[in-house]
């Protein structure tokens, strides 16, 4: 159902889903490196893979186009320091 909701935000918004989280909640909580775009987050050149616990390499696996559908289920891309840097 979070697909759902994340329409019902674009829908009620007038914006993306992804555009409205970066606008109302992380920009206004500082979290400038934090975003849904795989694109983005490589740009910045702290993006890494993930890794599994016997040292494989994961690349990226949701591509750039599918970024609005995968946005309200999960996906945000984030460093841990900004995440704790928010719940302290």
């Amino acid at each position: 159902m979070y697909i759902i909701g994340s329409y019902i935000v674009s829908t009620l918004s007038g914006t993306s889903f992804v555009d409205f989280v970066d606008k109302r909640i992380f920009k206004p909580l500082g979290m400038h490196s934090s975003t849904y775009s795989i694109d983005a987050a490589i740009r910045s050149g702290k993006f890494t893979d993930t890794w599994t616990h016997f040292g494989r390499s994961i690349p990226p696996w949701i591509e750039e186009r599918f970024v609005d559908l995968t946005a309200g289920p999960g996906g945000v891309i984030s460093s841990v320091e900004q995440v704790v840097r928010q719940t302290v």
